[in-house]
């Protein structure tokens, strides 16, 4: 007798956040599902976590620039993944913003960094990591969005037929089924959409408006722009659907920072992004597809099949 399919729902503060997962299967699958997913983001947050003075991460930071250091799969397939991202947006994206982040407050100083330092200085390889000079990795941009991923994996493992992570604003589901997905603007104007309709697949969201804060009596956000050693004041908020969360979530960076201009590395990763900006009362929402150029789009309900976007709502005002 085939066992009944159940779904189920739990939530718990990880990674800095409430992680809520949804699953539906045999009631067996599902339960060992959602405990080996909530594991697995636990595991990717022990290791890489900046704040945290005995990660996996700290102790890569404190001695990589004296020799190689052997890292776990998930340190590495963060990593592979940051630098190569690096590579393709010439350093908008760049893990090694640690040092700067440290300087400006954001994070807590567990060792001493080289400000020259950049991506370029960081050299992966068979036997582990190494650093040119010191530096510090941070993973904030990046890591949410990996461990999402190794929830689901944990869930399709585990049995599940449909499921979906939700880390903030990272999601991932699978399974068929069409998930309505929300986004929540920042700043004053902070209001809920419907953004995307999901089967398979992920979209991140950022919303720096709501992220201000005081720095050296200056506001800033913690978008920092490695380029220029800066902290940004973009008010946008970006929303990028991508195959997996782990690239949904840094792109949200490189649009929020490069807006139209990243269309072709949107594109190089099977990407998309929604952007939508304050202006004069109203939210101004520009969709950049991925291999075209972006279009100030008015917003629409319904949706597009086909597409990654399958439409966004109609915004207030």
């Amino acid at each position: 007798m085939a066992e009944p399919k159940v779904r189920r729902r739990a939530a718990r503060f990880l990674l800095g956040t409430i992680v809520d997962i949804a699953a539906a299967g045999p009631a067996a699958a599902v339960s060992r599902g959602i405990e080996d997913a909530f594991a697995a983001i636990a595991q990717v947050h022990r290791a890489l976590s900046a704040q945290d003075a005995a990660s996996e991460l700290t102790r890569v930071n404190g001695l990589a620039h004296r020799g190689a250091q052997p890292i776990s799969e998930a340190f590495r397939a963060v990593l592979a993944c940051a630098l190569d991202m690096a590579e393709r947006t010439r350093g908008t994206f760049d893990p090694t913003i640690g040092g700067l982040m440290c300087d400006l407050g954001l994070l807590p100083e567990h060792s001493s960094h080289d400000r020259r330092a950049s991506w370029r200085d960081v050299h992966l390889d068979k036997s582990g990591v190494n650093f040119a000079r010191p530096l510090l990795l941070d993973f904030g941009g990046i890591a949410k969005g990996y461990a999402v991923d190794r929830a689901i994996d944990a869930l399709r493992d585990a049995g599940a037929v449909t499921a979906r992570v939700n880390a903030g604003g990272d999601i991932r589901v699978f399974g068929g089924e069409i998930d309505t997905v929300h986004v929540r603007t920042g700043g004053a104007q902070c209001t809920a959409l419907p953004l995307v309709a999901l089967a398979d697949g992920a979209v991140a969201t950022s919303a720096y408006g709501s992220q201000r804060r005081r720095v050296a009596g200056r506001w800033a956000t913690p978008l920092i722009d490695a380029r220029f050693g800066l902290p940004s004041m973009s008010t946008r908020t970006v929303s990028v659907v991508a195959p997996h969360c782990i690239v949904a979530d840094a792109l949200t960076k490189v649009v929020a920072l490069r807006g139209a201009a990243s269309a072709a590395i949107l594109a190089s990763y099977g990407a998309e992004a929604i952007v939508l900006t304050p202006v004069k009362g109203r939210w101004r929402c520009v969709e950049i597809p991925a291999g075209g150029r972006s279009e100030p789009r008015a917003p629409r309900s319904g949706a597009r099949r086909g597409s990654a976007w399958h439409g966004a709502a109609r915004l207030p005002g």
